[in-house]
Formats: structure tokens, C-alpha cells, sequence
């Protein structure tokens, strides 16, 4: 049995992409941070991991690119969830009832001009959105809803009061898919990495150049700083190549001549956007 670690509970968004990504056989280890996701995987205690990079609002979730070098995890899979909020309370509660709101921070902002519409309900941030609303099932919280999915909605037996609450419509996650050791599939067409490019001018320039000059494009930029190691920092990479290609190749003995170092992050195929 495939063994599958995620940031949050069952029927967060993050399990979505789990039952999608593996709709067989597996089991799902409900883990509070990303950092645990990382953890377990590294430890054996999980074949894979689910973790959140960016969000087409939000931007880039800055912890997990840290995490993928500190903790030497391979990226083995990408997928883009289309991100649906409702809001959600007990069966029989009515929205006049509701007099708090348990949610994530990131979906509380992009719920924004909805709750504006309700300024007397008081804001309550928590790590998980489907724990929000596992939570208020637990404790029978008749005044209280939570912002979630609506397979959160369906697992814990709850009544969606709102549906598609989020205030920009065209909400995306690029979710990536880690594990222990790097696989690199024949149809793998898209490639990560991780460079330290050199402290001097133009160093950056001379990087992306080796990429230009074989005509690979670069779809995301990413900068970190290097703990240590004040104003340095690693710039991550992605490319839709995959990193067997005799352009790839060619590309990364050029790189080695202009950086410090380069880390393999992983090489996969390119993920595709998916509905709940």
C-alpha cells in the first residue's frame, strides 16, 4: 500500500491532489505542517508527499522551496488543483446563525469580499482549512462555519451554506509531488533545479543565458535567501525540458562553468489543471 503524507486533514485541498494523483490503494498520513510532510517523507514513513508551491493569487509558498533543499527531497510530479471555496456548517444551521468563521489565512484572504458582506462574523484563522471543518462536526458548533472543499463538506457530513465564496474566480495551486529518490520518466518535460549562481555582475544573466542559447524556456524564477551567507542567495529554477534531452545537457555543462553549484530537484511531467 502506497503510503501518502499531506498538510492537513482529510478533505483538505491538498488530499484532493492525493486521491488524484494515486486513486488506487493508498493511505493518507494527515500531517499539521509542511515541514512534517518533508519529515516523513525523509524518514521512510512515506512513499510520497502533497505540498503546495504557488498559488496563482498568492504567489509562491516561500517555506516549502527551503524545505525541498533542506530536507534533499526529488520532485516527482506537479498537478493544478482549481481551488472552489464554500462555506460550510451543520447540517440545519442557517447563515443568520453563523457567528464565527474557522478557515486557513490564505483562503480567509481570498474569501475577502464575501465576508465583507457579513462584518457582525468574527474571523478565526486556523492551520487547516477541512480541519476547520472537521472541528465545528466534532464540537457541534452551531454558530460556527468553516471555509473548506466541498469533498471536506461531503467526508465530515456537513451543509455547504455558500458555494464558490472565493472572491477571484480563477484560483489555481500547483501542488508538487516528492519523494525520498528521483525518478526520471522517458516523458518527463519539465525539470527543477536549484543554483547558487556566482557573486559577481552579470552572474545572473549568464545563468539564464545558457537556457536562452538552447532555446529552452524557463516557465518560474524563484529566489531564497542562503542561511549564512548574508545577501547570497539560490535561484530556483523550472524548464520545460526534461533533463535527459540533449539540449538540457548542453545546457547544464554550460551552467557548471558560471555557478557555484546546481541541485537536481527533479524531472517530471508537466502537470495539468484539474477540477474537484
Amino acid at each position: 500500500m502506497i503510503k501518502i503524507s499531506i498538510q492537513g486533514a482529510r478533505g483538505s485541498f491538498h488530499d484532493i491532489v492525493a486521491r488524484h494523483k494515486f486513486p488506487g490503494d493508498s493511505e493518507i498520513i494527515e500531517s499539521n505542517t509542511s515541514h512534517q510532510v518533508f519529515e516523513d517523507v525523509k524518514k521512510g514513513l512515506a512513499d510520497y508527499g502533497v505540498v503546495a508551491i504557488e498559488n496563482s493569487l498568492y504567489g509562491s509558498f516561500l517555506e516549502n522551496y527551503d524545505n525541498l533543499l533542506n530536507y534533499e527531497s526529488k520532485i516527482v510530479g506537479e498537478t493544478y488543483l482549481h481551488v472552489i471555496l464554500n462555506l460550510i456548517a451543520l447540517p440545519g444551521v442557517k447563515m443568520e446563525q453563523i457567528r464565527e468563521v474557522y478557515t486557513h489565512p490564505i483562503a480567509m484572504i481570498q474569501a475577502e469580499s464575501f465576508l465583507e458582506k457579513h462584518p457582525s462574523v468574527i474571523r478565526i484563522e486556523s492551520h487547516d482549512t477541512a480541519g476547520s471543518v472537521r472541528m465545528i462536526k466534532e464540537k457541534s458548533l452551531k454558530t460556527a462555519a468553516a471555509i473548506g472543499s466541498n469533498l471536506a463538506a461531503q467526508l465530515y457530513d456537513m451543509k455547504i451554506l455558500a458555494k464558490d465564496i472565493e472572491t477571484e474566480k480563477q484560483n489555481y495551486t500547483r501542488f508538487l509531488i516528492i519523494a525520498k529518490e528521483p525518478k526520471y520518466p522517458p516523458q518527463a518535460n519539465k525539470t527543477s533545479l536549484a543554483i547558487k549562481a556566482e557573486n559577481n555582475a552579470g552572474s545572473l544573466y549568464k545563468c539564464l543565458k545558457c537556457f536562452y542559447d538552447q532555446g529552452i524556456n524557463l516557465s518560474k524564477i524563484e529566489s531564497r535567501p542562503i542561511m549564512g551567507r548574508t545577501w547570497g542567495y539560490y535561484f530556483y529554477l523550472d524548464f520545460e525540458r526534461g533533463l535527459n534531452t540533449p539540449e538540457t545537457q548542453r545546457a547544464l555543462k554550460e551552467l557548471e562553468k558560471v555557478t557555484e553549484s546546481i541541485h537536481i530537484l527533479g524531472s517530471y511531467e508537466q502537470g495539468k489543471v484539474f477540477e474537484e
